[in-house]
């Protein structure tokens, strides 16, 4: 388990920068070359197919990841019924969503963006099995070496277009085409047995599964993107432009580090699926470390948004620093809660996990409906915020009662001394921030990070948990 742990990390890292590094330089060179309007109106269609692709059977992956019973025949049926409800649901997305949202907020626009981005719908319910099967069979390597290299293709092809003036359809093609370079690539790294088959006997293996996790997905769905459904109705397409970038902000460093780890979490864990107290161990372990990563996060990019604003994306999105702020600060709540549903999948208890979204929810709409209420970006952020943290606390709780046979304070005494570093960091950086504003964005971000960082590694040596670290990464079988 040690090998193949480290072999995941190591080669689904590469992967997972990779595709980090050129997303973050395409949207640099598009936020400069679009405006947050333009933004706006693609991130409106992106949720809406995000729940399209939902539908069409996301967690049919990881189902085949957990079942123990699926033969190589099996495969070629359940992917035959990928290709149709891929097919039925990127039509009826392209007829009736396009349609939907031209209505909504009246502009035509929408209809042929739509349609334009219909295909992710197909390509990613086609592209279920196959990333099944490559977790399954633990090819690490071969996962990584596609996304990265359907992310630097895709890349290029978004910045290319966006100097050819191609416009709102440069972000289109990024989106559209990754989904498909990937699938190219699955179809040739991984030899699904063809049939005209379509009996029901491989999908009722899985259905259990795919049931419970695709409603989870649903309810997680509702409520990572219900901030921006209202803020699109009630405040228009350029605040949506202005808090999705901020979002999205917020959302990089929780991509570059749990990308790395979820990926390989399940498929290994789930090998050991009824050893409760090695999967605890484990998942406390990586809490650990995630933890002394994650909270200094929230404190630099609180601190700093206004610089990391400017410097990425350009003076026209001023409007995106205070939501970044705000948001900055339930970063380690959303990185640490993130990691929770591979522990729930590798337990097979996604039936707990589907009842974990239902609060979740909850907690968290009811939050965005009180931040919209007042009337701005700002405060939804505000709100969205503090509903990560309650939402971590009560995930965090049921996760170690129902499915680690543990109390959730195993989870606090991790938090103790990341939290003090926090506090440290917080004051640090704060009190001398007129002194480390230089020149520019990049040379202020330079200067305060070389503090921030140096502060890091003077707490950890001091306190012993570097040693720890290290230790726990060196031992961690």
């Amino acid at each position: 388990m040690k090998n193949e742990f480290k072999s995941g990390i190591f080669f689904t890292a590469i992967a997972q920068y990779s595709t980090v590094v050129v997303q973050l330089i395409l949207n640099m060179v598009l936020s400069r070359l679009l405006t947050p309007e333009q933004i706006g109106i693609v991130t409106t269609v992106q949720v809406l197919i995000l729940f399209f692709q939902l539908l069409t059977g996301t967690a049919i992956a990881p189902a085949i990841v957990q079942n123990k019973e699926l033969k190589p025949e099996d495969y070629g049926v359940i992917f035959n019924y990928t290709i149709l409800i891929g097919v039925i649901t990127s039509l009826f997305f392209g007829v009736v969503g396009g349609f939907t949202l031209s209505t909504i907020f009246n502009d035509p626009i929408y209809i042929p963006i739509s349609w334009s981005m219909s295909l992710i719908i197909l390509t990613a319910a086609m592209n279920q099995v196959p990333n099944g099967i490559l977790s399954k069979e633990k090819r690490f390597k071969a996962i990584s070496l596609r996304l990265a290299g359907a992310s630097i293709i895709s890349g290029v092809m978004g910045i290319t277009a966006a100097l050819m003036h191609a416009g709102i359809y440069s972000l289109v093609i990024t989106f559209t085409m990754i989904e498909a370079i990937i699938l190219v690539l699955n179809l040739r790294l991984v030899d699904i047995k063809v049939t005209r088959s379509m009996h029901l006997g491989p999908m009722k293996k899985i259905f259990s599964f795919v049931k419970y996790q695709t409603s989870f997905l649903l309810l997680n769905y509702f409520y990572r993107n219900f901030d921006n459904l209202l803020v699109s109705k009630f405040f228009g397409a350029k605040p949506l432009g202005n808090y999705s970038r901020s979002y999205q902000l917020l959302s990089l460093p929780i991509t570059v580090f749990l990308s790395v780890v979820n990926p390989v979490l399940q498929p290994i864990l789930a090998e050991h699926e009824k050893n409760v107290p090695l999967i605890r161990d484990t998942y406390l372990k990586i809490s650990q470390i995630l933890a002394f990563i994650a909270i200094p996060v929230s404190v630099f990019f609180s601190l700093n948004a206004e610089p990391i604003i400017y410097l990425l994306f350009g003076n026209q999105w001023g409007g995106a620093v205070v939501p970044l702020k705000f948001l900055s600060l339930s970063i380690w709540a959303q990185m640490l809660a993130q990691m929770m549903p591979a522990i729930w999948q590798a337990r097979n208890l996604v039936r707990i996990q589907s009842f974990n979204g239902i609060v979740s929810l909850g907690t968290i709409c009811i939050s965005i409906i009180v931040g919209i209420s007042f009337g701005s970006i700002d405060t939804v952020a505000i709100a969205v915020s503090i509903s990560y943290i309650i939402n971590f606390i009560i995930s965090g709780s049921l996760l170690m009662n129902r499915a680690l046979e543990g109390k959730f304070r195993l989870i606090v005494r991790n938090l103790i001394k990341p939290f003090i570093l926090g506090i440290l960091l917080y004051a640090v950086l704060y009190f001398t921030q007129d002194f480390t504003n230089i020149l520019n964005s990049f040379v202020t971000l330079l200067v305060r990070g070389s503090i921030w960082l140096a502060l890091i590694v003077v707490f950890l040596y001091f306190s012993g948990d570097l040693k720890n670290i290290k230790q726990l990464v060196k031992n961690n079988e």
